[in-house]
């Protein structure tokens, strides 16, 4: 799979994760030669809005409040800017606070808001680790301030700026991880090929609606889903009705092709799973616990109806 394939099917966590592993890539770039360029004021909203996506806010409500939180780095690079190579000392009586406000803010709530959350998804964890991570960075960032423009050493003779790398590498690496996972898992997904269609033929109306009251009962009360192995042929043995008239009432009453129609039920006793057991069950025992054969087709089919990956739903799930 190609790399604009891949970014064009990013959620909106994604989406985010991608963002900050770009600053965090640019920051440690200019770590060693540039103290005074207010980059940490980014950090705190994004991982707000990565919260807000677990906790299935809106894309608008998490857009207003990623545009709001970023205020203060408009105004301080604009200051910078204005300052250039000029030191101003009342530039930084302003942005350490700040500075300090947000790097350990942001985290702080996150930690707290999470504190009853047991999910141990992706997501979850890395989030998790980004605030741990973040507010140890705080530490020596504050350590660095102190150091070089009061001539404060808190950690006698260590260079504060080396750990500071040493925990933005180990951030990286974090996201990078992350990142590399839901390429590998959306490539899996991508590799299940589309489900061929069943030959439909005419039936009258009366003969439709017993085969479509049948299937309801072979489904909600026998559960023949939940046979990973449950042919056309078996669910038409198993009702007594031709498949050719099964098929012909999925068409044309519900406009579904037969596996389709057989991943609906799949698909709403696995977001059952999810939601009620969270993490206690790996995506790919869920799988095959809703009557998929694969984790890939299962990845297919649960993306094409709800919207993401399972794993993704059952990180959102986890908040509710």
């Amino acid at each position: 799979m190609t790399l604009s394939s891949f970014l064009k099917k990013l959620t909106f966590f994604e989406l985010l994760v991608s963002v900050l592993t770009i600053l965090q890539l640019y920051h440690f770039c200019i770590l060693f030669s540039n103290y005074s360029f207010p980059m940490p004021l980014l950090y705190g909203p994004l991982f707000w809005a990565m919260y807000q996506y677990l906790s299935k806010k809106s894309e608008a409500v998490i857009k207003r409040d990623l545009l709001l939180g970023n205020i203060p780095f408009v105004f301080f690079v604009t200051w910078y800017l204005i300052l250039g190579d000029t030191f101003d000392w009342a530039y930084f009586e302003w942005y350490l606070p700040v500075m300090i406000l947000v790097q350990i803010g942001y985290p702080l709530v996150i930690l707290f808001r999470l504190k009853g959350t047991r999910s141990k998804t992706e997501g979850f964890v890395l989030l998790k680790q980004l605030m741990a991570l973040g507010m140890g960075i705080f530490l020596f960032v504050g350590a660095v301030f102190l150091k070089h423009y009061m001539q404060v050493d808190l950690f006698m003779g260590i260079n504060p700026i080396h750990a500071i790398a040493v925990a933005m590498v180990f951030s990286l690496f974090m996201l990078v991880n992350y990142m590399y996972s839901r390429f590998h898992a959306v490539e899996q997904d991508s590799a299940v090929g589309p489900v061929a269609e069943v030959p439909v033929v005419p039936a009258d109306a009366g003969l439709l609606t017993h085969c479509g009251g049948e299937l309801v009962r072979a489904m909600e009360v026998d559960r023949l889903f939940l046979d990973s192995k449950l042919s056309l042929d078996k669910l038409s043995n198993h009702i007594g009705i031709a498949k050719n008239i099964i098929s012909h009432y999925l068409h044309d009453q519900l406009q579904l092709t037969y596996y389709e129609w057989l991943a609906t039920y799949r698909i709403r006793h696995a977001k059952e799973i999810l939601t009620e057991f969270g993490s206690e069950y790996k995506i790919e025992a869920v799988a095959h616990s809703s009557g998929f054969s694969s984790k890939t087709t299962f990845n297919r089919y649960f993306k094409e109806r709800v919207g993401v990956l399972p794993s993704t739903y059952r990180e959102q799930s986890s908040f509710t």
